[in-house]
């Protein structure tokens, strides 16, 4: 009964709330539908009756059966007590027998039975509301479990925080030039490596990183890739970096991909096209991966991205390894500093730019370290100076309402200044039969280029990109003879540029399968590289979201 009862208090608690809310609201004086809402009034009040009613009926149905099983019990005859025979002698002690616990049953009517006392409004209440709570008790939810824990090697617990990733790379190629002996027309050489002919493994990463503790974190990344008709492991990065330093810094130290640029730090199986623009291979032979330190400041800003940063390195293999090295020399020989800002406009559009610079030299004095050229006339070239590296990137994204589940678009690009200048000489060209080395001076190098891409997923797991770049070799200054350079690539103001159409599918964020196709005029006029390649990427492991 006292279930039924507060239904039907809840009920009309509702409709009275209901209608306090209609009759307050000035919104519905507007509207041309009041006889539509007084009808639905009326209807609740009608339904309302209907349920009371029966309930009361049913509560004094069930008063009436207790009145009659009460007047029942009471005409019942009461059995008489033991009455003993006469000349028998006093009865046994009966055995002592505890009383039992009387039991009080009580019964609550409505409307109250004669001489029983109505409960207050708010006693029924607190009666319904310990009801309810008792109904709608939550049970705590289960203890989290517990991490594992390794022991450590100096006796004290520890939770170990590893992830371990592998991505695996392997190419089919055809192309019409001999990528292995056909270098870069215009420029001079800087180690950059082109894909070689038919089947071949390309970058495999083996990946460990996760948290030292609550300041710390690292990263090691091992590849194995082909060289020639063997395979090498090395060492593609390997740093450890801070976390929650305040005034949103970082420090990162190691051996890392410099932050510079758009593409630099993306990992191969991070790029939309199976190879890199021509303006990174010709201009930092690859991308700038060297041994430092790097600080990095982000803005507290809301809505937009502001960041700066600054490395430091040892320059050891300079750009692509085109410097020797720098190792066991107290100066390191190459910085940067980098900007970027971004954010989003409206649900469905974001953006990224920066603006990076790059100064590497090789020294001076007894610690200096010569770069070294080989030409494909055999002649070498050493050179003390300097490089300055001016980079501009965009990137544009496009998803409908942030979802690129479907359909998405992404516009990318850059522009390189490279200015490099100093002293060269050579190991040929001058003297009798030119076959004694020449001294040159005043060496200038001037080289501007450029790639835009876009990429658009059309369909699901479905993508097709074009990406074209050019580089500007300009009119070249060596201070040499031109018999130092007969033969070789060096050609001034031949300015290369490619065009290539990449489609690829991918079943899963974990799988991509890939075809290439892109005509290459880097080798020099007349040879015209045409290349198809097909490429499959795969991640195992736990792998995470890649940079914007």
């Amino acid at each position: 009964m006292p279930s039924i009862i507060c239904r039907t208090r809840t009920r009309a608690v509702t409709f009275f709330c209901l209608l306090a809310s209609l009759l307050c609201s000035p919104a519905l004086y507007a509207q041309e539908d009041v006889q539509a809402q007084l009808n639905q009034i009326q209807s609740s009040l009608h339904q309302i009756k209907t349920d009371y009613e029966s309930r009361i009926a049913a509560l004094e149905s069930q008063v009436n059966r207790l009145k009659q099983e009460n007047a029942q019990l009471a005409s019942q005859p009461r059995p008489s007590p033991p009455v003993l025979a006469q000349g028998t002698g006093p009865m046994p002690p009966a055995a002592t027998v505890a009383p039992a616990p009387s039991v009080r049953t009580t019964f609550e009517t409505y409307p109250p039975l004669p001489g029983k006392k109505k409960a207050t409004p708010e006693q029924k209440l607190a009666k319904v509301e310990s009801v309810e709570d008792a109904i709608t008790r939550v049970a705590p939810p289960p203890a989290a479990a517990a991490p594992t824990v390794f022991p450590n090697m100096g006796g004290n617990d520890r939770t170990v925080d590893l992830g371990a990733e592998l991505f695996l790379d392997a190419k089919y190629s055809a192309q019409s030039q001999n990528p292995q002996t056909n270098p870069y027309a215009g420029t001079l050489p800087n180690g950059a490596e082109n894909l070689p002919r038919g089947f071949g493994i390309g970058e495999t990463e083996l990946v460990f990183k996760g948290a030292v503790d609550n300041l710390f974190r690292g990263e090691a990344r091992f590849v194995f890739e082909q060289q020639g008709d063997s395979t090498s492991l090395k060492t593609e990065e390997l740093f450890a970096e801070t976390l929650g330093l305040p005034w949103g810094t970082k420090v990162k130290a190691g051996k890392y991909w410099s932050s510079v640029g758009y593409l630099n730090d993306k990992h191969p199986h991070e790029w939309d096209f199976v190879d890199m623009p021509l303006v990174y291979q010709q201009v930092l032979g690859g991308q700038l991966n060297e041994t430092g330190a790097q600080l990095s400041w982000v803005a507290p800003t809301d809505n937009m991205l502001f960041k700066l940063g600054g490395e430091i390195a040892q320059g050891s293999n300079g750009y692509g390894e085109t410097y020797n090295s720098n190792y066991n020399q107290n100066k390191p020989r190459l910085g940067t500093v980098y900007a970027k800002t971004g954010g989003d406009v409206g649900d469905s559009h974001s953006w990224q730019g920066g603006v990076s610079w790059v100064r590497s030299t090789t020294g001076s004095g007894s610690s200096a370290n010569q770069a070294t050229y080989s030409l494909s006339n055999n002649d070498t070239l050493t050179f003390n100076g300097g490089n300055t590296v001016w980079i501009a990137d965009f990137v544009y994204r496009w998803a409908p309402f942030g979802n690129p589940t479907s359909q998405n678009l992404k516009l990318q690009g850059e522009m390189f200044w490279n200015k490099q200048s100093g002293n060269m000489t050579s190991t040929s060209g001058c003297g009798v039969d030119n076959a004694e080395g020449c001294n040159g001076t005043n060496f200038a190098q001037n080289q501007q280029g450029f790639y835009t891409q876009g990429v658009y997923q059309f369909m699901p797991k479905w993508r097709a990109g074009y990406r074209y770049d050019r580089v500007f070799n300009g009119t070249n200054s060596y201070g040499l003879p031109s018999t130092a350079l007969t033969g070789s690539q060096i050609r001034s103001g031949w300015d290369p540029y490619r065009n290539t159409l990449m489609l690829d599918w991918a079943n899963s964020e974990y799988s991509i399968i890939r075809l290439q196709l892109a005509k290459d005029t880097s080798y020099g006029p007349g040879l015209t590289n045409n290349q198809i390649f097909l490429q499959y990427i795969m991640s195992l492991g736990a792998h995470g979201s890649h940079k914007y």
